[in-house]
């Protein structure tokens, strides 16, 4: 089958209504991710996840530690696991963490391009999830990476001197 056929028949067994796979497969993973995201922000993610897992994976405790430390690329390594291991819809939760640490990592580094990819992929995926999940209190890094893609996105050239003196946001907790 040639390569138009098979992204057509793919694209069509994704359709809304269809059930999608809990896991990517080589090479499709993005056009999963879309299907799943169009998935979730029409139906919402209790139709897919009545309830939050019972137990949260002790890599995301230390994940949130480097992230509040500034150790953003250290907080993506230590999630990165964590997500690829994990089925969909929940592995969103860790890509929105992983989205927004890889973010600020590249405002840390100056890619204003870099930034405004993750932070808006990061913002996306958080807006998926209810205030507190898992015990991360996603609302609120969602409204803080928010405003720090405001903060991004209104300026033609920034002020990279004046952006570096800003706190970053913090990931807060609460036990589960």
């Amino acid at each position: 089958m040639d390569i138009a056929r098979r992204a057509k028949s793919v694209r069509r067994a994704w359709e809304p209504g269809v059930d999608l796979p809990a896991r990517p497969s080589k090479g499709n993973r993005r056009e999963l991710e879309q299907a799943w995201i169009a998935q979730l922000e029409a139906r919402g993610l209790y139709h897919f996840l009545p309830q939050p897992p019972d137990a949260v994976p002790p890599q995301v405790y230390v994940a949130v530690d480097q992230f509040n430390a500034g150790s953003f690329w250290d907080c993506h390594e230590t999630l990165e696991e964590v997500w690829l291991e994990t089925t969909y819809p929940l592995r969103f939760v860790y890509h929105a963490l992983i989205k927004v640490a890889v973010g600020f990592h590249h405002l840390g580094r100056h890619n204003c391009h870099g930034a405004r990819v993750k932070l808006s992929d990061g913002v996306r995926l958080l807006r998926l999830f209810p205030a507190v999940y898992m015990g991360v209190h996603t609302r609120q890094l969602l409204a803080d990476t928010s405003a720090w893609l405001a903060r991004i996105e209104g300026e033609a050239r920034l002020d990279w001197a004046a952006l570096d003196t800003l706190p970053r946001p913090t990931i807060l907790t609460s036990p589960m």
